[in-house]
């Protein structure tokens, strides 16, 4: 089904102060101007003396020259004069102030006062006030019926001014909530006040947060820019940028952020932000003391007590948490934005079942509240509850058809049509058609080896069959992840449901698609003991130390970013390791991260065993923090860890923090400039390596070889594809010295392990050298980092067969015969051989018949029906054991 997203998106303007007047004339064009540069004494001095002469634009500016600083009481103070003189527009800007200080009953006397006023243009800002604070707490159908006037208003006037029509604006987006065809009318009123001029940023501010809303970071970034550009630490501009930072999910959001509250240290949203990233970095005190200064501002505000809320119940705190919705309830009769919030940050800690619920919630107060309801279906969707969060996502979808994270989502539900469901003993594979028959013999029993292997270790068995979803385009990955493209990961794990990318997805050996899935069915265990508790790099990082216990080739290894993070001390303590991966400061952070923390697993396990770990994981489940975890489960203070941690870094890395320090440029130079480098710098790893591959591309072998030894000598971890091993290897075989080259390719395969090239090197050597048996183990973990070519399946099933391996040799047999060869005759009649070789004799004449279908006459096709025809006894009938084709695939797992 062909879904079209609604051409413009609206929302998100509660938060809109009204937007004006007209064009500043006279004497407050010097204040006006001084506010929208950010002299904001300068503007409150100039414009003062004119707004207690009654000027309604001086009243505005002189306001939020106040409001935009968190000068709340001097803006309450502002706008009451300006009450008291009659000015234009007072009684909506008392009631904002009311508003964002959580007086929320004076507020409401006050607008209902101000919408009697003998002004038109006041009364209507008034009632707009009005509307939105009846919206948020009140009366929402008085706040739509408010809203509809707005429609009249419009219609009735000739010539509205720029604060008129960014009120018509703002109610006409409200309206459009429940009417969707009304965005255009807003978008029309909207863009009629931006061409009636601004005294102002009101309005582009407002502009900013639509964009947020339907995630155009671009759009909205250039938006805030523009008021920044004017005024360089506007806290609402720089708050904006803190969320298009959060949306682009690389990180950056705490320097803006800071940046903000340094110029409005009352500005609520901000406090509130601040407290979501510290409770997304496992710091649940500190984002609660966040909060608390939030409400001391503002004792009202929905958004902070929603995470407020959130934080108590996810701290297993049941009294404080009941205590925090009934706040809630009490100040709104219909908080569906608060019910969201919970929703989401439930489920940014994976904890979809209680976000399904708390998302309905909204949906039970408004059953327009189609964010809630598209949150439920989101979340049931990651649950594997495909069905029911389908059709939730269908009826938010049709109520808003603006939103981007509910098309995509439903756009990919569709495609579902185009997969075959494999079903296994603890699993349930989604696998696209095109690549089901290539894929199914080698994920299945990978899985299932997964899942026996930590059953026994974590002493946990799922309730339910996992679901696991593989996706071909790395596309549809990433908007089954978060509801939008542009996602790094290659896999994630829900708990009952993961999903990953197919090895089709990205480039030949850019990944290690087994790696990934045993890392992700690692997680289902790891939420599974915890009751998804675990905190985000514990995770992780004991994820990846699962790959290194299944093969030690997996996972991730060092880089020369964490060396040098090292060596600066940039890397994050354990303590406050969670950080790395929600609010990375830098490049390469959160990649570093999991490395990082899959090294303090092989510290615990080395030092207190595995089931330290898990009783570890079962300390989360009861609510413990990470502080309380360390100290329940290894009796160790986690400061005392984190010290311990990092002396146990610095020694395993003592050689590379010297060599790579802050130098990680291994560029190719011209030969000249490469020595120069290394002659000034001849300790430094990236140097080397320069100088090292020019000489290479030279043919200098001899000299090049030297070089790499040294680069291996000063950083022995670095297993990077164009690293020392992977040059040393290709050298020492043109030499001849080929036990030597496959030495460095088994080195570079240890340390990466997805290189492609490196493995059929290696394979080839070790054929060369005789060593048969390692050179088809070596062989059969090809197909996990690039199962798609022919030639290497055929050479795996003879190597396979050579050793008298047949149940491996079927599999790869099979996986040709997926990739539709050219002579599909030959590969059905290699299959039959194979698997009467394997005892299977019935399968195998009934692949026999498949290439005489295509050739009749294919002579060594006839002579082998024959001899299965002639065979007697139960080899005859024989049909192949399912364990027995899953044995070979296993061995390259140890």
């Amino acid at each position: 089904m062909k879904r079209l997203l609604a051409s413009t998106a609206i929302a998100l303007l509660a938060v809109i102060a009204p937007l004006g007047g007209v064009e500043a004339q006279g004497s407050p064009a010097d204040g006006l101007q001084a506010l929208k540069q950010g002299a904001y004494g300068d503007a409150i001095r100039l414009l003062r003396p004119l707004a207690r002469n009654g000027d309604p634009l001086a009243l505005r500016g002189q306001f939020y020259a106040h409001f935009e600083t968190g000068e709340y009481v001097d803006a309450e103070a502002a706008a009451r004069e300006g009450v008291a003189a009659a000015t234009s527009g007072a009684h909506a800007l008392l009631g904002q102030v009311l508003m964002a200080t959580g007086k929320l009953d004076e507020a409401r006397t006050v607008l209902d006062e101000g919408t009697g006023v003998n002004d038109a243009s006041g009364a209507a800002h008034a009632r707009l006030r009005l509307a939105l604070l009846e919206y948020t707490y009140g009366d929402r159908e008085r706040a739509y019926d408010l809203f509809d006037g707005f429609i009249d208003f419009y219609n009735g006037s000739t010539a509205l001014g720029y604060q008129d029509l960014a009120a018509v604006g703002v109610a006409m987006v409200h309206l459009s909530r429940r009417v969707p065809a009304l965005a255009h009318d807003a978008l029309r009123a909207l863009d009629e006040a931006a061409a009636a001029g601004a005294t102002d940023h009101r309005a582009q501010l407002a502009t900013g947060r639509l964009f947020l809303e339907r995630y155009d970071a671009a759009q909205a970034a250039e938006s805030f820019r523009a008021v920044l550009a004017e005024n360089e630490a506007h806290p609402e501009a720089l708050f904006g940028l803190a969320m298009v930072a959060r949306l682009e999910g690389g990180g950056g959001a705490e320097g803006p952020l800071a940046a903000a509250l340094e110029g409005n240290e009352n500005l609520v949203e901000a406090r509130t932000l601040a407290a979501r990233i510290q409770l997304m970095g496992g710091d649940r005190v500190g984002a609660l003391e966040e909060i608390e200064r939030a409400l001391d501002v503002n004792p009202a505000d929905l958004s902070a007590l929603a995470t407020s809320t959130a934080i108590h119940y996810l701290s297993h705190e049941q009294p404080a948490y009941e205590d925090g919705l009934a706040r809630i309830q009490r100040l709104s009769q219909a908080p569906t934005a608060a019910y969201e919030l919970i929703a989401e940050l439930t489920a940014d800690h994976r904890k979809y079942a209680d976000a399904v619920r708390f998302a309905e919630m909204a949906v039970a107060v408004d059953s327009t509240a189609w964010t809630g309801l598209g949150l439920a279906g989101l979340n049931q969707v990651r649950l594997g509850q495909v069905d029911e969060g389908r059709a939730k996502l269908e009826r938010a979808f049709a109520g808003d058809p603006f939103n981007l994270w509910f098309k995509n989502t439903l756009d990919l539900v569709d495609t579902f049509a185009e997969y075959r469901i494999v079903h296994s003993e603890h699993f349930r594979f989604l696998l696209h058609n095109s690549e089901a028959d290539l894929l199914e013999p080698y994920i299945v029993p990978l899985a299932e080896r997964a899942w026996s292997d930590m059953a026994a270790r974590y002493g946990y068995r799922p309730h339910d069959p996992i679901r696991v979803e593989v996706y071909p385009r790395h596309a549809d990955f990433s908007v089954r992840t978060v509801g939008l493209v542009g996602i790094g990961a290659l896999g994630v794990s829900f708990g009952p449901a993961l999903a990953m990318d197919s090895p089709s997805a990205l480039g030949r050996g850019e990944f290690n698609w087994a790696s990934t899935l045993w890392h992700e069915i690692a997680h289902s265990f790891h939420m599974g003991v915890s009751n998804n508790e675990v905190p985000r790099w514990f995770s992780e990082g004991l994820a990846v130390h699962e790959q290194r216990k299944a093969n030690p080739e997996w996972g991730h290894q060092a880089s020369p970013g964490f060396v040098r993070a090292l060596a600066q001390d940039e890397l994050r303590p354990v303590s406050e390791l969670d950080h790395g991966f929600s609010h990375p400061r830098r490049p390469g952070e959160v990649v570093e991260s999991y490395y990082q923390a899959s090294l303090v697993f092989e510290v615990i396990e080395r030092d207190h065993g595995f089931p330290a770990i898990v009783r570890m994981l079962e300390a989360y489940r009861d609510g413990r923090s990470n502080r309380e975890a360390f100290q329940l489960a290894l009796g160790v203070d986690l400061a005392d860890f984190d010290d311990e941690f990092d002396e146990f870094l610095r020694d395993r890395f003592s050689a590379a923090v010297r060599s790579v320090g802050s130098d990680v440029e291994m560029a190719v130079r011209d030969l000249s400039s490469a020595r120069d480098a290394v002659a000034s710098a001849p300790g430094a790893f990236g140097p080397r390596m320069a100088l090292a591959t020019a000489l290479f591309a030279e043919g200098q072998m001899d000299d090049a070889a030297r070089h790499f030894e040294t680069a291996l000598e000063l950083f022995p971890q670095y297993g990077g594809p164009q690293g020392p091993h992977w040059f040393l290897g290709r050298i020492r075989e043109e030499q001849g010295r080929l036990e030597e080259a496959a030495d460095h390719y088994e080195s570079l395969l240890a340390l990466n392990e997805s290189h492609y090239e490196g493995r059929l090197a290696l394979v080839a050597l070790l054929q060369e050298l005789g060593r048969d048996r390692e050179a088809a183990d070596a062989m059969a973990a090809v197909p996990f980092v690039h199962p798609y070519e022919i030639g290497d399946q055929v050479a795996l099933a003879e190597m396979l067969e050579a050793q008298g391996d047949m149940s491996g040799a079927v599999v790869a047999r099979q996986a040709v015969i997926a990739l539709d060869p050219v002579d599909r005759a030959n590969a059905y009649f290699l299959l039959a051989r194979t698997l009467h070789r394997a005892g299977a004799s019935g399968e195998a004449r009934s692949e026999l018949l498949k290439a005489l279908e295509i050739a009749p006459n294919y002579e060594e096709a006839l002579d082998l029906l024959l001899e299965l025809r002639s065979s007697t006894g139960t080899q005859g009938a024989g049909t192949a054991d399912p364990r027995r084709l899953q044995g070979a695939l296993m061995e390259v797992v140890p």
